[in-house]
């Protein structure tokens, strides 16, 4: 008993060591991880161009660089434009509120709890942004290099793991990237299928900025637990209460059927890329980011990766 103990130490113990560093320095974690990620691109762009890899790596940060900045340029924007109008039908909204207090009193409170939780993570944030410009700066400079060396080998920063752990971790590592792979492949047809949607129904009914809104709401649709209803649905409520009922109509109707062709698309790319409902993913994904936060998001693919071993387990394969 005493040996089996022991040798299941030796085995797993440095592995729970190195994850726990890897949780401690999380900005060249994600560093390394999205070069790994970005290797393909990386690789393609090397050798089509013949750059030299220091200049191949800061072409792909500066890429990468640009459209944040840029994506979120167009965000903000979007949100102004959404927001500025209001203004103008605020007499109307507090005539609706006070001739329906009492049934409008639960969205207000609600509201208000929103909106002191939003402060207080604007404060927080105001508060922590020394040390969030440092680890912005050790995120760039380790992901500089980390592309250079992902020319070299995909899989270099394997050579800081003992010989023996990696023999452990290193299948396990690339059976998770794998599923978080095929993981980003369904995110980025989702949300180019609901953006395309959104382009053209906005385009449709005449909007003044259908794509950036459409990017907007598709940014939104990649965010946990909010999707597309966080903005279609205050704004279809904005148009019946501004007396625009045909259109608030037409928005909502314009949710029901993104919702529904996405939920029908999802389950469709899920079962045939690796196997799994998608309501195993999204209650997976869900306790993911519950328990660790943000960061559990990309321990997401290694917890999808331990439910498909356990599916196959004789537990729940045997009769």
């Amino acid at each position: 008993m005493y040996e089996n103990i022991g040798i299941f130490l030796k085995k797993w113990l440095p592995v729970a060591v190195i994850l726990l560093i890897t949780w401690l320095i999380y900005p060249v974690t994600i560093a390394i991880l999205l070069a790994y990620f970005l290797h393909p691109i990386v690789f393609w762009i090397h050798k089509t161009s013949r750059l030299p890899r220091w200049l191949t790596a800061l072409l792909i940060e500066s890429t990468l660089l640009v459209s944040i900045i840029l994506g979120a340029t167009i965000v903000v924007r979007e949100l102004f434009e959404i927001l500025y109008p209001l203004r103008f039908h605020l007499d109307q909204v507090q005539v609706l509120l006070q001739a329906n207090k009492i049934n409008w009193q639960s969205v207000i409170d609600a509201f208000s709890m929103v909106s002191e939780g939003l402060i207080q993570r604007v404060t927080l944030f105001i508060q922590h942004l020394p040390e969030q410009f440092v680890e912005t700066f050790v995120f760039l400079v380790a992901l500089f290099f980390a592309l250079q060396e992902s020319l070299k080998s995909r899989t270099w920063f394997f050579i800081y793991i003992p010989s023996k752990t990696r023999l452990t971790i290193k299948p396990i590592f690339l059976s998770a990237t794998k599923i978080f792979e095929k993981f980003t492949k369904v995110g980025i047809l989702l949300l180019l299928m609901t953006f395309l949607q959104l382009a053209i129904s906005f385009y449709a009914l005449k909007f003044s900025s259908p794509i950036g809104l459409a990017i907007l709401i598709s940014f939104a649709d990649a965010l946990p637990f909010l999707g597309t209803g966080i903005i279609l649905i205050p704004m279809a409520v904005f148009f019946l209460v501004t007396k625009q009922t045909t259109l608030g109509i037409i928005i909502l109707l314009l949710y029901a059927f993104i919702l529904l062709t996405r939920q029908l698309l999802e389950s469709f790319l899920w079962a045939n890329t690796m196997h799994i409902r998608a309501v195993h993913v999204f209650f997976i994904s869900a306790c993911s980011l519950l328990l660790f936060g943000v960061p559990g998001i990309l321990l997401s693919p290694f917890l999808l990766l331990a439910a498909v071993h356990f599916r196959e387990h004789y537990w729940f394969t045997s009769q």
